[in-house]
């Protein structure tokens, strides 16, 4: 029995590929790719691992010579570096990718129907054979719960319930300034999460019919 994850497909927030269509329209409408990008920097330093910056700035290099699938599972041994780091370096790198092949540096979206060169189009569903979105958003929380606490993400969740919530996001947390510590991170995960369920659900051209025959 496959295990119910708290980002399984049944909770996901982006569900049909019209919502993926507006869910992505609002992304470039919003110019969120810069701060899809400087979130995963931002979740680099703060992990603090010179490795890890390490291996993601050679994974090119890394690409060129194991199979992506294969560095995503953490199967691969690299000299110096934990298979974790690997894995993390692996994950990171293909989000930056996803990101700049989507975003296109601010000229619009690479729709389907407009892609001229195939290669990147290539290069989106080599990232999405050899992950699932699941897995890429549950590898992400792991990653924020080692930096923000299992204290601090569960105070977020009991925040997020507060109708309030926005507003005191936006001025500030004055009366609770722990709340605000992690606030950046947290809001980034939200954003990083629905680009990776939207774009995973775009770029599956056979979605509508696998989820039509569960």
């Amino acid at each position: 029995m496959k295990k119910n994850t708290p980002f399984s497909k049944e909770k996901q927030l982006v569900q049909t590929r019209e919502q993926a269509e507006i869910a992505l329209s609002i992304l470039v409408q919003n110019s969120q790719g810069e701060d899809l990008e400087l979130g995963i920097f931002c979740l680099r330093d703060q992990l603090n691992n010179p490795r890890l910056t390490e291996l993601l700035d050679s994974y090119p290099d890394l690409i060129q010579e194991y199979e992506l699938e294969k560095l995503l599972s953490g199967e691969i041994e690299i000299k110096d570096a934990s298979r974790r780091d690997v894995k993390t370096a692996g994950l990171l790198s293909c989000l930056l990718l996803l990101i700049h092949f989507y975003f296109d540096k601010g000229k619009g979206n690479l729709s389907k129907s407009k892609v001229d060169d195939v290669t990147q189009f290539d290069s989106i569903n080599y990232i999405m054979n050899a992950i699932t979105s699941e897995e890429c958003i549950n590898e992400l929380f792991l990653l924020i719960i080692s930096i923000v606490g299992i204290d601090y993400f569960k105070k977020y969740q009991e925040n997020m319930k507060d109708p309030d919530f926005v507003l005191k996001q936006t001025l500030g947390f004055d009366s609770d300034p722990e709340m605000g510590v992690h606030i950046d991170m947290m809001v980034w995960f939200a954003l990083v999460r629905l680009f990776i369920e939207a774009i995973f659900i775009y770029y599956d051209s056979d979605y509508e019919t696998k989820n039509d025959q569960l």
